[in-house]
């Protein structure tokens, strides 16, 4: 069942409100990435929500809607991270081992590190190497380049 463009446009603006709601929310968990291309990946989700949308099943927009456009972020930032996921669920097993070790005293060794984790040494290494690859640096953040600047 096909709706007419004044219902259509009229059931995602209403549902505007939903996309800018659940994009603050990420933000908040994720402040690296813009709010204004959070909301642009929810507002295509609610649009394909919108267009899937068939009342006659008895479900709400808004539950339909939600469960999209949390979809559509998600593939959002998907998309725009340059780690694969078992890469970035070892990175937070790391951080969460070095904070553990850490708060009993001096910075752990990678031996202790690998070792909390459950990994052999080698592979926490190139692991390692692969998420400081990945990390994005300002240039203000590089000391040669400041030297040279200032």
């Amino acid at each position: 069942m096909t709706m007419n463009a004044s219902r259509r446009e009229s059931l995602i603006l209403d549902h505007l409100p939903q996309v800018e709601l659940l994009a603050r929310h990420l933000h908040r968990r994720c402040p690296q990435v813009e709010l204004e291309d959070l909301i642009q990946a929810g507002t295509i989700g609610l649009i394909q929500a919108v267009d899937r949308y068939d009342e006659s099943r008895g479900c709400l927009l808004k539950t339909i809607a939600e469960h999209r456009i949390r979809g559509a972020l998600l593939d959002y930032l998907r998309q725009i991270d340059p780690l694969p996921r078992n890469i970035r669920r070892f990175q937070k097993q790391r951080d969460a081992a070095i904070a553990e070790l850490a708060s009993a005293g001096a910075y752990p060794s990678p031996e202790e590190i690998a070792s909390r984790i459950g990994v052999p040494v080698r592979k926490y290494i190139r692991l390692t190497v692969a998420v400081l690859a990945a990390d994005v640096l300002s240039i203000e953040d590089l000391p040669c380049i400041q030297r040279l600047a200032g």
